[in-house]
């Protein structure tokens, strides 16, 4: 057996996707980037929420894949810092249809949580609301 045979698998310990899992990843990242833009700048150029509501589902469904590759990847993400900041942001998109004459600030704070997320230091993304700082035995 190779060292890479067992690539595609997640074992829920954090460690980086690789083979079939981390090119679902890219297809769901992908996925998720392109509806989020038709339906934001459709919300931002006052497109009638009915035509975009086929977006936002899209949107949303393509969201819900990234939570489950993100939970299948690390059970302890919806407890860590990058968890926390999903799920939020997943929450606020779940406003806009209950609100939608506040649809484009709220997308626009998404868009804000989204890109810091995804740039913020590893400290604070790996921190845990019920473990604390990561602890990481290759450092000391």
């Amino acid at each position: 057996m190779t060292a890479s045979a067992g690539q595609g698998r997640r074992t829920g310990d954090g460690s980086r996707p690789g083979g079939p899992m981390r090119w679902l990843g890219i297809a769901a990242r992908t996925a998720h980037l392109a509806t989020v833009a038709v339906f934001f700048g459709g919300s931002l150029l006052q497109v009638d929420q009915a035509r975009l509501s086929l977006w936002l589902g899209l949107a949303l469904v393509s969201g819900a894949v990234l939570l489950v590759l993100e939970l299948l990847h690390d059970r302890r993400w919806p407890h860590r810092g990058k968890g926390l900041l999903a799920l939020a942001h997943a929450l606020l998109v779940f406003m806009v249809p209950l609100w939608p004459g506040l649809a484009v600030p709220i997308l626009w704070l998404v868009l804000i949580m989204g890109s810091v997320g995804s740039h913020m230091p590893r400290r604070w993304r790996h921190w845990s609301l019920l473990d604390g700082p990561e602890q990481r035995p290759d450092r000391r």
